[in-house]
């Protein structure tokens, strides 16, 4: 047990450091706003103190050795990956999000730290001061607001119809079989595939409705409507259909996230075939929404293609 704890003891104290302040910054994040987990604390910082806390207990020989400095910041964010996970702190997607920047952080902050740490061995109370760091710098960043921005996801496909087949198709989406709609990677990662959209009545400020895998539903109210060649609606999901998984839960629920509206344009080619637009807009309010706005332009790229191809299998038969 001894040399069990020699060898990966400073891995499991970073990982339950990692796992303690996302407690903590989860816990405190509402009604107090003192502690932000889509803040540059969280994202950045915690993850270089988590990669920096393994060589703390390494030797100097350890220290000096190339790979140690990656390899060991690497296996402690991954091992605090499992506690999440294992927790239910967080889902498979949620960690894929966060990944990137967390393996980034503790690795780069582990190689600057090496030689930090073998010139101040002696001074330990110094060096151990840099996990409370977190703790200090995430009330501070919280005095800042987090900046407002939109962004819009357009996707396209060419279909070989008349606009009239394919606008009875889009106001309206009959249930997708499972043969129809092909699932992707963040299908299986945990995002909800669609089922369904009913329309109540055929006109301007109609009411659409579209129903997803988990119960969710999201309320859209059309707010343009010119038949067979362009229709708009806002979005609003229904809170109580927000499913129970943290990832629906962070960015479903509060003010980081919000979905605003989505279009499809038709457009009429000259060879008979259909332009199909789709576009989508969201809104971000993080300290992070260019790196938000990656993923959200990934996700919703990927969500909307593939409900392209439903469209035109069903058009196209």
């Amino acid at each position: 047990m001894k040399n069990f704890f020699t060898r990966y003891g400073g891995i499991l104290l970073a990982a339950l450091y990692g796992l303690l302040l996302r407690i903590l910054f989860e816990f405190f994040s509402k009604p107090e706003h003192i502690y932000n987990i889509f803040g540059i604390t969280f994202l950045g910082v915690v993850p270089v103190i988590i990669g920096i806390i393994p060589l703390f207990f390494a030797s100097d020989k350890q220290l000096e050795a190339t790979w140690y400095p990656v390899f060991r910041p690497a296996l402690a964010v991954i091992v605090f990956f499992i506690c999440c996970l294992s927790g239910g702190l967080e889902d498979l997607l949620c960690i894929l999000v966060i990944s990137l920047p967390y393996l980034i952080a503790a690795v780069v902050g582990g190689i600057l730290a090496r030689m930090f740490i073998v010139k101040n061995r002696k001074k330990k109370g110094r060096l151990y001061t840099i996990l409370l760091l977190p703790l200090l710098l995430g009330p501070l960043e919280e005095q800042f607001d987090s900046p407002l921005r939109s962004y819009t996801v357009v996707s396209r496909i060419t279909v070989d119809a008349k606009p009239e087949a394919i606008w009875i198709n889009i106001i309206r989406v009959p249930e997708i079989g499972k043969d129809e709609y092909r699932p992707g990677f963040f299908n299986y990662a945990g995002i909800p595939r669609p089922l369904y959209a009913e329309l109540d009545k055929d006109t301007l400020h109609a009411t659409r409705t579209g129903h997803f895998e988990g119960g969710l539903k999201f309320v859209e109210r059309v707010i343009a409507w010119e038949k067979n060649r362009h229709i708009a609606f806002d979005i609003t999901v229904v809170p109580s259909s927000i499913r129970r998984t943290v990832f629906d839960q962070h960015m479903l629920k509060g003010d980081h996230f919000k979905f605003l509206n989505a279009s499809y344009t038709l457009k009429p080619l000259p060879d008979g075939k259909t332009e199909l637009i789709l576009s989508s807009s969201y809104q971000l309010k993080t300290k992070i929404n260019a790196y938000g706005d990656f993923w959200g332009g990934q996700l919703l790229s990927d969500f909307q293609e593939r409900l392209l191809q439903v469209v035109r299998k069903r058009c196209e038969k």
